[in-house]
């Protein structure tokens, strides 16, 4: 596992910074006087990345809110365990108190878009956790101090203890924005109890979309299909990322070196690569190609389908669920488009970004809370609690970690797997992510059901992407 030390840390994600304006953490922007020295407006976030970091006052309480999106048990783990042991502990110490707030995830970001078009800082939290495919217009957001900043001003902090596969999901235009709040990636799950009934070696997962089509043919009967699956953008940041040493959806790296002004994988070659490999395992008739909400998910749980492409964080409930139906449950890498594909999956997940709203202790006090996070402690318990994958190196080499990946090896499938990847394989950053989602959904299931051949749906998935990204240049120039 390849590790940076902190000098070489700030001058990987400081690259590019020369030459920015200087500016104060209590010069950023605020629209009332909280009793500090904030100005009245702040710079936008791309302007702003170099700050004095205000000393923490522990002398008198201040409140900080964090919104976040983390329902069911991980919301309770968050909201009753480690924030107030936060509060308890470090928060008591230092005179914090954070409060969370939570969002729905299909609420979050609209709401603190709405804010932020009516200047309504006010109402704005002191931090946000938000995905990662909303990076590239949180980087525009005014508020946003960026990560790369805080670290460059605290020495405390050592930021190389970060996987280098997230330090990237968060870096645009060479700044580093965010801290990681929670990571996953995509793995394949598979039913080795259907696979051995259909005459399949369930300790030999396919590698390639070639073998699952090989294997997908017996699955098929009785009722079942091989997998539910639907072209989804989600899916495709990886199918398309990880050929070749790495590959993108868009020019400018997926719009992480600057505004996505294309897509390019239809020139490259990769949406055709990937339709080529997926029409075999279509012409099984194996493939349930419907595909809705947690649909996969419940067909592979009810055992209608016998493979699933998701998250890592869904490994808890299948173990629980395999075992009440008395089946076993496989977990694999997901299988390449090509087998001499190199570049593996992408990450997932959110992060975690600080807000200034013109008061300076709020957002010294943020960034105490916000280095607490992603410590190797707080984030071995947060996987252990929730499953998902920490964001911190050292976590993997506590002991807690280390006796949960003993017992649950399947774990380690997913975090060997992003470890394993490119670091440029990352999630497309279109600032029109609902067209390209729609495009790829639609234009996916009209090829799916055999309307459109491959060259044509290439074509049309490009036209639809490219005129969203052509209309929104248009009227948000650079």
């Amino acid at each position: 596992m390849k590790k940076i030390s902190r000098r070489n840390f700030l001058k990987v994600t400081a690259a590019g910074a020369v030459g920015a304006a200087t500016l104060s953490l209590t010069g950023c922007g605020g629209s009332k006087d909280n009793g500090t020295t904030a100005g009245s407006t702040a710079t936008s976030g791309a302007e702003s990345k170099d700050y004095n970091l205000a000393a923490v006052d522990s002398s008198k309480n201040t409140e900080v809110i964090l919104w976040h999106n983390r329902g069911g048990k991980a919301g309770e783990l968050l909201e009753q365990t480690m924030i107030p042991k936060f509060n308890e502990t470090v928060g008591k110490e230092m005179g914090i108190t954070v409060t969370p707030v939570y969002q729905s995830s299909s609420d979050l970001i609209s709401k603190v878009k709405a804010l932020i078009l009516a200047k309504d800082v006010d109402n704005l939290p002191d931090m946000v956790q938000v995905f990662a495919g909303d990076a590239e217009y949180m980087s525009t957001v005014p508020y946003v101090v960026p990560a790369q900043s805080l670290i460059k001003a605290d020495e405390s902090f050592d930021g190389s203890e970060l996987l280098p596969q997230l330090v990237n999901t968060y870096t645009l235009s060479d700044t580093l924005w965010s801290l990681p709040f929670h990571a996953s990636t995509m793995v394949m799950y598979y039913n080795k109890t259907a696979y051995a009934a259909a005459g399949l070696d369930p300790e030999t997962p396919p590698t390639t979309l070639a073998e699952f089509a090989d294997m997908a043919a017996k699955l098929k009967g009785n009722g079942q299909y091989a997998i539910t699956f639907g072209i989804q953008n989600t899916y495709l940041n990886h199918f398309i990322g990880g050929q070749g040493e790495y590959s993108f959806i868009g020019d400018h790296e997926n719009g992480r070196a600057g505004r996505m002004t294309k897509v390019v994988f239809d020139e490259e070659g990769t949406m055709k690569n990937f339709l080529t490999e997926w029409s075999k395992v279509l012409a099984t008739g194996a493939v349930q190609t419907t595909d809705e909400g947690t649909q996969a998910r419940d067909e592979f749980m009810a055992g209608t389908s016998a493979t699933l492409f998701t998250s890592n964080n869904v490994l808890e409930s299948m173990v629980s669920t395999f075992a009440e139906q008395g089946w076993e449950l496989g977990v694999a890498d997901l299988p390449k488009v090509q087998a001499s594909d190199k570049g593996g999956v992408c990450p997932g997940g959110s992060s975690i970004y600080a807000l200034d709203r013109g008061d300076a202790q709020k957002v010294a006090k943020s960034w105490e809370f916000m280095k607490q996070w992603v410590s190797a402690d707080y984030q071995t318990e947060w996987a252990l609690g929730t499953g998902c994958i920490p964001v911190n190196q050292k976590s993997m080499d506590t002991d807690d970690m280390k006796a949960y990946v003993e017992s649950r090896p399947e774990f380690d499938v997913a975090f060997s797997a992003m470890m394993n990847s490119n670091p440029k394989v990352q999630e497309h950053l279109a600032p029109t992510q609902q067209a390209f989602t729609t495009t790829f959904k639609e234009v996916g299931a009209q090829f799916a059901a055999g309307s459109l051949s491959i060259d044509d749906c290439v074509a049309e998935m490009a036209k639809q992407c490219n005129e969203a990204l052509d209309e929104y240049n248009r009227a948000n120039p650079v």
